[in-house]
């Protein structure tokens, strides 16, 4: 019985951390290993990629912080979140809702760190756009 119950909670806690939360047609749009010291990076999107009206980050293997989030749009326009994010491990971010409704993304430029423990190794952040 305990080992049942162990197995059971297991299945729980694999599926309340799996992208199937994310709605239907949301696009893997990048992702990055973070470092524990401030980073800086830009995830290129490509307009093939089409319109989004939302993004979501997802955050495995350690916790991180987000800040100085700017998007930058098809035709150019920036858009600049100055936001302190953090997430847990195994977490998602809220939809960020984009500026102007649905828009193509050209790039996703953020500046992160991981602030969880050294023991847990460096976190994993992947970015989805919502249509």
């Amino acid at each position: 019985m305990k080992r049942i119950l162990s197995i059971a909670a297991i299945a729980l806690a694999l599926t309340s951390c799996m992208t199937a939360s994310l709605p239907h047609g949301s696009v893997f749009l990048g992702e990055r290993t973070v470092p524990f010291r401030g980073d800086h990076d830009v995830i290129t999107v490509g307009d093939y990629e089409g319109f989004f009206r939302s993004l979501v980050f997802v955050v495995e293997n350690n916790d991180i912080e987000v800040f100085d989030l700017v998007i930058v749009y098809g035709n150019g326009d920036r858009e600049r979140m100055d936001t302190r994010l953090i997430f847990n491990e195994g977490s998602r971010s809220r939809f960020i809702d984009l500026l102007g409704g649905k828009r193509r993304i050209r790039n996703i430029q953020f500046t992160y760190k991981t602030v969880g423990s050294w023991l847990d190794g460096r976190a994993h952040v992947a970015v989805y756009g919502v249509r």
